[in-house]
């Protein structure tokens, strides 16, 4: 058992940054900077101030057009440069906006810790900047968590919710995910394809399970996903805050529509899934599984921007 236990030192909760890169750069004084995108669409580039830190924060569109989606990235300690394929659903009359979490690449080391209710307070501060009285929220793993802990504080803030490969609202359903991908990260070492002796190094064990994330284990990793910065100390001051946490019955009361997308080969496995999804009992969920697809929506982008496009009742894609 020596092969799993260095896994479970690092992984006691399921939803963690991923890619190791460069480390976190520094936030300057609130200010925007405008740019634009391969397809000219818009972006404002801010410094949101929000409890105790500062968020860096990217605009894509037009958020005067109330029609808004935040996106909110995985780890917790990873950045949110992955999330940038999003940016395509931006246009003259959508808004992407994805942000940095705290003490995560841009953004600055918060002064007063990593509670989930801190990075629920961020999300409030980053919707304000915005200025949309109602957002789209999209959380992904680790972002899901954040995202359906918003709605339950600030259900009037929000028009509905997407989840990708999210983590669920309580630690006893989070840790059937974990063990779950202890037997995935064990079939590949007997493949060969992961050492069969991991490192003890936060930011080398990571990188040796990545193949576990993913449908196929030659799949090509964009560079978005490669590049993408992870602090391994936000990863474990979260942990030690969030404890036993359970906010089942919270979810239980939202009654928003919910586009819930799971990878047929997610790691965590469809159990994980199934518990996000009956804590939804009042709520409209779309439930879809993403074939060819594990933990990233990058394996199967087409299918993805496809389900996300429709239930947002955004027009086709034009690439």
């Amino acid at each position: 058992m020596r092969k799993i236990a260095g896994f479970q030192r690092i992984f006691s909760v399921l939803f963690l940054g991923l890619f190791v890169a460069a480390c976190l750069g520094q936030a300057q004084e609130p200010s925007a900077l405008r740019l634009k995108t391969k397809n000219k669409a818009l972006i404002a580039a801010l410094e949101v101030p929000a409890n105790g830190v500062t968020l860096h924060v990217r605009i894509v569109g037009n958020s005067k057009s109330g029609n808004v989606l935040i996106a909110i990235n995985g780890g917790p300690g990873q950045s949110s440069r992955y999330m940038v394929s999003l940016e395509q659903l931006a246009s003259a009359e959508f808004a992407v906006v994805t942000f940095d979490q705290r003490g995560t690449g841009r953004s600055t080391t918060p002064s007063d810790g990593y509670a989930l209710l801190k990075y629920v307070a961020d999300l409030e501060a980053v919707r304000k900047e915005v200025g949309a009285e109602k957002v789209h929220i999209l959380g992904h793993s680790w972002g899901g968590i954040v995202a359906m802990r918003y709605a339950t504080v600030h259900p009037q803030h929000v028009r509905s919710i997407i989840l990708m490969g999210s983590g669920p609202p309580s630690r006893l359903a989070a840790q059937a995910g974990q063990a779950s991908l202890g037997q995935r990260i064990g079939e590949l070492q007997r493949q060969g394809i992961i050492a069969t002796e991991l490192p003890t190094n936060p930011a080398e064990i990571l990188e040796a399970i990545l193949p576990a994330y993913f449908s196929y284990s030659s799949f090509k990793i964009p560079d978005e996903l490669k590049e993408t910065p992870y602090n391994a100390t936000v990863y474990q001051q979260t942990l030690s805050t969030l404890g036993n946490w359970d906010f089942t019955s919270e979810v239980d009361k939202l009654d928003h529509q919910v586009l819930m997308l799971w990878g047929e080969d997610d790691p965590f496995g469809l159990p994980t899934a199934e518990a996000t999804k009956n804590a939804f009992s009042k709520a409209q969920v779309e439930f879809v599984i993403l074939k060819g697809c594990g933990h990233y929506w990058h394996e199967n982008p087409g299918e993805f921007f496809s389900r996300v496009r429709a239930f947002l009742k955004l027009p086709p894609s034009l690439q």
